[in-house]
């Protein structure tokens, strides 16, 4: 990682610690304002803002120019609508919107008056209806991931829990695509639970375990979710049950694998995207949406040996998580 990205790195790990709307105050100049607004805190999240300061970097977009100023929104819809009012106010020159729920609130305070960017949104379609937006949407192959699980824990008729959270609008589609991927392996099954409260998560994981008896865990791109990794994985590991991530951060904070794509590479798409509109060499409907679903197969040899599992050798382009660097 080079000075600039350790750099983003910093500025980020601030702003989640302060969590303060202050992040959006002038720098007492009149550099037209980039405005940033992550949804919450997860490295798939942090990968995501990274790409984007990436891609304005390639293309011009640099301090030097734009006051980019970057808020978190701590996983909490309220939160992303007062700092999406906030950068409408101030008269921002685009918007960028790291996942569906911060994205969405940025476009309906911009009411296409302000471009809007969106950044890891699973389902495009959630933004068909506003204007003057465009954006990066990581759409998992969820035949690919089946085929990780079912390699590494060795059987076809698995009972695989998923929780979901009522806040993220793409579990939807997600939870579809999955649940028909499952049809090609006899005696599958999906179990899928929903919150509306993240503080029942650690109740609900227990409950899937004991009372429904699934046989891992399979985590969906759901930012609220996987937010909660740590409590999640203090509980399955304590019974024995391995979970899948969706992306390769989840292998790094303890997930036996995942199939994943590459988030610096979502954003950096988002950030290039940003750069031609404030460039004025494109428009927002012009570029459109970009969807990415290329995976790549990460494993942790440490949990997959904790948990008795089996590595998947004849997976392409299968890599160790010892092997990972951003």
């Amino acid at each position: 990682m080079n000075k600039f990205f350790k750099a983003a790195s910093i500025v980020l790990s601030a702003a989640v610690l302060s969590a303060s709307v202050s992040a959006l105050a002038s720098c007492g100049n009149d550099k037209p304002i980039i405005g940033i607004m992550q949804f919450g805190t997860h490295e798939s999240l942090n990968n995501c803002y990274t790409g984007i300061m990436k891609g304005l970097e390639e293309a011009g977009i640099t301090a030097d120019d734009y006051d980019i100023q970057l808020v978190n929104d701590n996983f909490d819809g309220d939160t992303a609508a007062s700092h999406a009012k906030a950068f409408v106010n101030k008269g921002a020159a685009a918007i960028v919107g790291i996942a569906t729920p911060s994205a969405m609130q940025a476009a309906n305070a911009s009411n296409g008056e302000i471009p809007v960017v969106y950044c890891a949104i699973t389902d495009d379609s959630v933004m068909s209806n506003y204007k003057n937006v465009c954006g990066s949407s990581d759409r998992p192959n969820y035949e690919a991931t089946l085929e990780l699980v079912t390699s590494v824990m060795g059987k076809d008729d698995l009972k695989i829990g998923v929780i979901a959270s009522t806040a993220e609008d793409s579990d939807a589609v997600m939870i579809k695509d999955l649940q028909a991927a499952a049809t090609a392996y006899e005696g599958m099954v999906i179990d899928v639970k929903s919150i509306t409260d993240i503080t029942t998560i650690g109740t609900l994981t227990t409950s899937m375990i004991e009372a429904d008896g699934v046989d891992c865990f399979l985590n969906l791109l759901d930012n609220t979710v996987v937010g909660q990794l740590d409590n999640i994985l203090a509980i399955t590991d304590k019974a024995g049950v391995p979970v899948f991530g969706s992306e390769v951060e989840q292998v790094v904070d303890g997930c036996v694998a995942a199939s994943s794509i590459d988030y610096i590479e979502i954003g950096r798409i988002a950030g290039e995207m940003a750069a031609k509109i404030l460039k004025g060499e494109s428009t927002a409907e012009k570029l459109g949406s970009k969807v990415i679903s290329d995976p790549t197969p990460y494993y942790d040899p440490a949990a997959i040996k904790k948990f008795n599992l089996n590595v998947p050798t004849t997976l392409a382009g299968l890599l160790s998580i010892t092997d990972y660097n951003k």
